[in-house]
């Protein structure tokens, strides 16, 4: 399993190499939050991120297209998941 921040494609694609190497699945989950919601976060933050920052991040995210062109057989939407319930 690999948790990362991966904004760039040729970083996501040594992920899709490695989970093939290893025959196991790749998932991305696209946190797709729209960007208000992130900055109001981030402004409530102790380490608050400059907001040139956030905003330069935000605009790199991939969609859910790009991602399935790039060759990721599964990406889930945040904002569509579920928590479990206890």
């Amino acid at each position: 399993m690999v948790d990362s921040t991966n904004l760039r494609a040729p970083v996501r694609s040594g992920l899709l190499a490695r989970s093939a190497r290893w025959e196991r699945p790749a998932v991305a989950v696209l946190f797709d939050v729209p960007l208000a919601t992130v900055e109001a976060q981030n402004a409530g933050r102790d380490r608050v991120v400059p907001a040139h920052i956030v905003r330069e991040f935000h605009h790199q995210l991939p969609t859910a297209e790009q991602l399935h062109d790039e060759g990721w057989p599964t990406v889930h939407l945040a904002s569509t998941l579920t928590s479990p319930t206890p």
